[in-house]
């Protein structure tokens, strides 16, 4: 990652991933399997009203996936599902297809690893584990 920045952001959530705690009673639970790299990230998530109260993702892998999965709960606690969708739509899109994007606080550093397409498969691991759990 050529931005220190996002570097340094990535390694936080690396060596001290967010989310961590087990939601109690889920309301939406997936898991997804890379079929390129092995890697899965599992998503489990206790909503009230369509609101994502508490989220758990746990991402097993590379570092990448690890400091990711803990960006992706850290952005979509708070937000409805239709919400949550959309910007994990946003960001696979971003990455796999280079679409333009806004990306919020801390998920600019998806800039950085859009630069380096061998590591797209990990940065997007939790994002689609997500997009499974809120599958309307």
């Amino acid at each position: 990652m050529e931005d220190p920045l996002h570097r340094e952001i990535l390694e936080d959530h690396a060596c001290s991933p967010a989310h961590q705690i087990p939601v109690e009673r889920p309301s939406e639970e997936s898991l997804w399997t890379s079929p390129k790299t092995g890697n899965a990230c599992s998503v489990s998530i206790c909503s009230e009203d369509d609101r994502i109260g508490q989220i758990q993702a746990k991402a097993e892998g590379s570092a990448l996936a690890v400091a990711c999965s803990s960006l992706m709960a850290s952005s979509v606690v708070g937000l409805v599902h239709g919400e949550a969708f959309s910007l994990a739509e946003s960001v696979i899109e971003f990455l796999e297809n280079g679409k333009e994007a806004v990306l919020p606080g801390d998920l600019a550093v998806y800039e950085s690893i859009a630069r380096f397409p061998e590591r797209h498969d990990c940065a997007i691991l939790a994002w689609r584990a997500l997009l499974i759990a809120l599958k309307p």
